[in-house]
């Protein structure tokens, strides 16, 4: 019988060396030696013990054999009374958990494992794995106790091992730093994670990305959050997942320009991923004017969702100004292409082309935004914004994606997003 047979039920964990023959030179008493502790003969097998620990040990052993719990537990208090060395330690620990295993009693097996690692000897009779899993199974332990930090340090010791398990380790560690208010350590230790999963050509779980999102958002950490929202869209394009993370990008950055606005609800509605009547409206009032074609798309999608009512005043007063202005707006871009390669600037050919833009005719929008690229008084950041934007929806993925990576300064954060969809939703 392995001194460890009942804790390998639980960690399947085998104490190399530490069985219970192997400890008998160790706990019977020397014939020609003194009372006192007897050098070990093999040092990785056999052990330092004082005598009132080695013969208590060995009265747990005995009547471990016989499932004599009571014994065991009134001999392993007097061992545990008479610790002196680290090698009393290890072994009152290993038959503590054995006992605590038998008895199904946690908060022994917990105190046992404690012991075993404080004795420092757990690296001379256990291989690393075992030593991995004491660890984890004295994090896990302390967690449920609400002992953070105790579980911070286990999690942390079991990580320096190298296993092929620590990827599901990171759950916890986060967590527990998250317990300790350690909010910007918690998310290092998640996005340390994804690459060691990808490396692994391990799926990253979506709840993972979803919970780091959370994290970082409700502690205002806009940097982390952001990454991580671009990461879980890249990761799981979906409505949820893009609605979220627009949103998000819209609450850390309430002072955007009416472009940057339009440009985050344009990708929004991309993705399928517009809903609420305050979208909608927002979306389309600074439209219904100057670009009634998309004005007049998008209030109608609404009323086909009903989000929006086509009866609300507001509505059916910008649908109808929309509706009167469509007529001329397609046919002044009819004749866009010639006019504005003639203009002076590429001013015309800017507002042109996001009116194809917003009319859905991707081609033209890209051949106009390219006449006012060649030319003068134009936003050159948000020029190369709505260029991206317009080979992203007409599926030209990699010139989308060459396009957006050129986009610097404010609009940069918005230009990675398109380029994401373009990425994921690209033809």
């Amino acid at each position: 019988m392995k001194l460890a047979s009942k804790i390998a039920v639980t960690l399947t964990l085998t104490l190399s060396g530490a069985s219970v023959l192997a400890l008998q030179p160790a706990l019977a008493k020397p014939k020609s030696a003194p009372e006192q502790t007897q050098a070990p003969a093999n040092p990785a097998q056999d052990y330092i013990l004082t005598p009132a620990v080695r013969e208590a040990a060995a009265a747990v052993q005995t009547a471990l054999k016989t499932n004599d719990f009571t014994t065991a537990s009134a001999k392993l208090a007097e061992a545990k009374a008479a610790i002196a060395t680290d090698d009393d330690k290890y072994i009152v620990g290993s038959l503590g958990y054995e006992l605590g295993s038998s008895r199904q009693d946690k908060a022994l097996q917990g105190q046992s494992v404690d012991l075993i690692l404080s004795s420092g000897k757990a690296s001379q009779h256990m291989s690393s794995d075992m030593i991995w899993q004491l660890y984890v199974e004295q994090a896990q332990s302390a967690y449920e106790a609400n002992q953070f930090q105790k579980a911070e340090a286990g999690l942390e010791q079991a990580l320096k091992i190298a296993s092929p398990n620590n990827i599901q380790l990171y759950p916890m560690l986060v967590e527990t730093k998250v317990k300790l208010g350690k909010t910007p350590e918690a998310i290092a230790v998640l996005e340390s994670a994804i690459p060691k999963m990808q490396a692994a050509n391990q799926t990253i779980p979506e709840a993972w990305l979803k919970r780091g999102v959370a994290i970082a958002y409700n502690a205002k950490l806009q940097p982390e959050t952001l990454r991580l929202c671009k990461q879980w869209i890249s990761a799981y394009p979906s409505n949820d997942s893009w609605h979220t993370s627009l949103n998000i990008y819209r609450d850390f950055n309430r002072n955007l320009d009416g472009d940057a606005t339009l440009d985050i609800l344009r990708l929004t509605r991309a993705v399928g991923a517009l809903s609420g009547e305050s979208e909608y409206l927002l979306y389309a009032q600074p439209l219904y004017i100057g670009y009634p074609i998309e004005a007049e798309s998008v209030l109608k999608e609404g009323i086909q969702k009903g989000v929006i009512s086509a009866s609300d005043t507001t509505v059916s007063k910008w649908l109808a100004t929309a509706r009167l202005k469509v007529p001329a707006a397609k046919a002044d871009l009819a004749k866009a292409v010639v006019r504005d390669s003639k203009a002076a600037t590429g001013k015309e050919a800017f507002i042109d082309g996001t009116l194809a833009l917003g009319a859905g005719d991707y081609p033209l929008a890209i051949n106009l935004y390219t006449i006012a690229k060649g030319k003068t008084g134009v936003d050159a950041e948000l020029l190369s914004l709505r260029l991206g934007m317009a080979q992203a929806l007409a599926g030209q993925k990699d010139a989308a994606k060459a396009t957006l990576a050129n986009v610097t300064g404010s609009r940069s954060e918005i230009a990675q997003l398109w380029s994401i969809y373009a990425d994921k939703h690209g033809a």
